[in-house]
């Protein structure tokens, strides 16, 4: 009943999905495993066949979030190097946008909790290498500048894009989603040493 069986890994998920509610409602502190189990329509006793701890659910719950947040889909072979900088930052705006409530409860949790901090930047750590391993092959192309360090530049791109995300969706501000894509995108552009391209207009826009 653990996950085995397509009853448990059903009852599993909506444990999951209501413990994202509420600590996005209530925050890490007062979040409580009782409402968790209300909002999944399960009994607390349940709760326990598939989590140990509060603590428990919620890293698993940040980890999903986090998981979806820096793994985007591959583009295909021939896609410009622009704009895979372009869908990069899209997706990552976007999905940030729809999870904005809990990333902030994470960011807070982040500061108090250290297995939380650790894994979060074990995470970042790996996006980060991820983007100096483009920035080292767009250097070896020929398409970007070849002075720039790409540790750092990764790790500053990387750091402004999740900066600007939260400002974007947890603050009040003027920004729209789609000028932000093209403002990062022009500014990863800039700072990689590359030739900027605005985004092509969708088929009977331009």
């Amino acid at each position: 009943g653990t996950g085995r069986t397509i009853r448990g890994r059903e009852t599993r998920r909506k444990l999951l999905e209501a413990a994202k509610e509420v600590f996005e409602r209530d925050g890490f502190v007062h979040a409580r495993i009782a409402d968790m189990c209300t909002a999944a329509g399960v009994s607390h006793g349940s709760f326990y066949t598939y989590f140990v701890t509060k603590e428990e659910i919620f890293t698993e719950v940040a980890d999903s979030i986090e998981l979806d947040l820096l793994t985007l889909e591959p583009a295909p072979a021939d896609t410009d190097p622009v704009e895979r900088i372009r869908l990069a930052n899209e997706h990552y705006l976007r999905a940030y946008g729809a999870n904005a409530k809990i990333m902030s409860v994470i960011h807070q949790v982040s500061t108090i909790d250290p297995e939380v901090r650790r894994t979060r930047l074990q995470r970042q750590n790996a996006f980060a290498q991820a983007i100096e391993r483009r920035i080292r092959q767009l250097q070896e192309s020929g398409d970007a500048d070849q002075g720039i360090d790409p540790a750092y530049t990764a790790q500053a791109l990387g750091g402004m894009v999740a900066h600007f995300a939260d400002h974007l969706f947890n603050t009040d501000n003027p920004f729209d989603l789609e000028t932000a894509t093209e403002q990062l995108t022009r500014i990863w552009v800039n700072a990689l040493g590359m030739r900027y391209s605005p985004k092509a207009p969708a088929p009977g826009q331009g």
